[in-house]
């Protein structure tokens, strides 16, 4: 069965919405779990948003690595979210750290949408405006609690 370009596939849909569900979960049981485990839940949520954060970076690797010397400049926004997420994980305070992931997130919201990489369908956009939504408010949630 074709897809029209802007409708998005099952498979990307399914491991999209399941990337999100340790955000949702681990902003959960952060937010209404036991005190004695709220450090550890915190650890494993800023973890995962910084690997989630670096793999979209990826993604942007992808899509910039086959691409023209003009066009080479996907490549340079591509390894930001990277260092972004590292330098949110150094920090030393975990709001900030909370705050700095949620604001990377919709950073690469902003770049994706306006300048989406070379090669990237159509259906990405809408796809990846929602599952950015759903983490915003995963890290509004554990901010709210800190």
């Amino acid at each position: 069965m074709n897809l029209a370009p802007e409708q998005i596939p099952r498979a990307a849909a399914a491991l999209g919405y399941g990337g999100v569900a340790p955000f949702a979960a681990l902003a959960l049981a952060f937010a209404f779990g036991p005190d004695a485990a709220a450090e550890r839940l915190l650890d494993g949520f800023l973890i995962y948003g910084a690997v989630i954060l670096s793999f979209l970076g990826g993604i942007r690797w992808g899509a910039a690595s086959g691409v023209t010397r003009e066009q080479a400049r996907g490549l340079v926004l591509s390894v930001l979210p990277s260092l972004w997420a590292g330098l949110a994980l150094w920090w030393h305070d975990p709001a900030v750290s909370a705050w700095a992931l949620l604001l990377g997130f919709v950073l690469m919201a902003v770049a994706d949408w306006w300048r989406p990489g070379v090669g990237v369908p159509a259906w990405m956009r809408p796809l990846r405006m929602r599952l950015t939504a759903a983490v915003v408010l995963c890290h509004a949630l554990v901010v709210a609690m800190l």
